[in-house]
């Protein structure tokens, strides 16, 4: 980023973090929001129970299965079944796999009925590369909770503004 980039990016974002409105920022803008304030909500994935499918996969870091062991425990302890996600113990650098790799696990987790959530493995730098690569028009008809936080954030800023569904910032395996 130059910087003038960075001096409106670092402006924006103390602004949004203070819940302030942005200097300069166009008062017709409003005018663009929907009359009716119910079309702004999130749609809401179903609930899981016992017996859903939760996928694991590892969009951005390296980790292996012996790693992610306790929560596959943790959470088949509650009833859940879970699907392990190629780009498990894939490594590509510091990644889950080549960015080809993580594209294809994660579209293919998305778009797989059975799987009700996906829940990433590990945050790091990645996500962020393969984000454009990753078709939601599935997801949009079917969604599904995604779970994740650190690098993951960019996914669920992703599905808040271009998919409108809720999603969870959470801790990962």
């Amino acid at each position: 980023l130059n910087t003038m980039q960075r001096k409106d990016f670092i402006k924006q974002a103390l602004a949004v973090s203070l819940g302030m409105p942005l200097a300069g920022a166009d008062a017709a803008a409003s005018s663009h929001l929907p009359a009716d304030p119910d079309s702004l909500a999130a749609k809401v994935p179903p609930y899981l129970r016992s017996g859903d499918t939760i996928a694991i996969t590892s969009p951005a870091g390296y980790i292996t299965a012996e790693e992610i062991r306790p929560a596959v425990e943790q959470m088949e302890s509650w009833g859940l079944r879970i699907r392990i996600g190629d780009t498990i113990g894939r490594r590509d650098g510091t990644f889950g796999g080549t960015d080809a790799e993580r594209v294809a696990d994660l579209q293919q987790l998305i778009n797989d009925q059975s799987v009700k959530a996906i829940m990433c493995a590990r945050g790091g730098y990645g996500m962020v590369r393969i984000i454009d690569q990753v078709d939601f028009g599935h997801f949009r008809r079917q969604p599904k909770w995604l779970i994740g936080f650190s690098d993951v954030t960019v996914l669920h800023a992703h599905l808040s503004r271009h998919a409108r569904v809720a999603s969870i910032h959470s801790k990962m395996c």
